[in-house]
């Protein structure tokens, strides 16, 4: 089974100490989970208890920059999540990214996820190529709900992990409203993401996006690990 786990803003929107306390319950079974500073105004208090978190179970982590940089200025966000602990993957949408040379310098902790159709960039493959292009050191992280909202035959998706297969470092899981909104999973996005399931490499972590509250857990757990749960194809070599 891959490692699975919640954002910390799916289930606590700001408050990743609930974030984390609420996954608890679900270990050993639960593992990974991406902390989430997808606010520009939640990063600066992210950033002073970061240290102090327990992460005692969780084998992944990872770190979701803020997806617009508000009252913040682009230095500002980058020297913040920069100062994060380095094992921290950080996952940014790509127009934030104005400066390369500045984002270039985080190497392959860097990790570039693709967008929804509110986005002028990142939301098929050439557009994720280009991105690549000016940094060839970052991993990715497909996000199954922004490429089925995209396109609905999962095509895009499927571009994407063949293109991009070698980078993944984990997905997002969701089902994506009209609005970019995350929502649970439902029968037809599970048929979508079942096209592509056996694409995804193995050991891959699974990170749900899906806003549930506490009760609704363990049913979205179960829907998500249904359909994306099994073993995928082994991981390509990088030549």
């Amino acid at each position: 089974m891959r490692p699975v786990g919640f954002s910390t803003g799916a289930l606590a929107k700001g408050d990743v100490r609930r974030g984390l306390e609420l996954q608890r319950g679900f270990q050993p079974r639960v593992c990974a989970v991406e902390l989430s500073a997808l606010r520009a105004h939640e990063l600066a208090p992210f950033q002073e208890i970061a240290g102090s978190l327990d992460l005692a179970g969780f084998d992944y982590v990872s770190v979701h920059a803020p997806s617009r940089l508000g009252s913040l200025s682009e230095q500002e966000v980058f020297e913040r999540v920069e100062s994060l602990p380095p094992q921290w993957p950080i996952v940014a949408h790509p127009e934030i990214l104005r400066t390369p040379a500045l984002w270039r310098r985080l190497g392959s902790r860097l990790c570039l996820e693709n967008m929804d159709n509110r986005k002028t960039t990142g939301r098929n493959a050439s557009e994720m190529r280009a991105m690549f292009r000016e940094y060839p050191q970052a991993t990715f992280c497909l996000d199954v709900g922004h490429a089925r909202q995209i396109d609905p035959t999962m095509s895009v998706a499927l571009h994407l992990l063949l293109e991009f297969g070698e980078r993944l470092s984990q997905l997002h899981v969701s089902e994506v409203g009209p609005r970019g909104e995350h929502l649970p999973v439902g029968a037809t996005a599970r048929w979508a993401f079942e096209r592509i399931a056996h694409r995804v490499p193995t050991g891959v972590p699974l990170v749900i996006e899906s806003v549930v509250g506490e009760g609704d857990m363990e049913r979205e757990l179960e829907a998500v690990l249904g359909v994306l749960g099994g073993a995928g194809e082994p991981r390509a070599s990088v030549v």
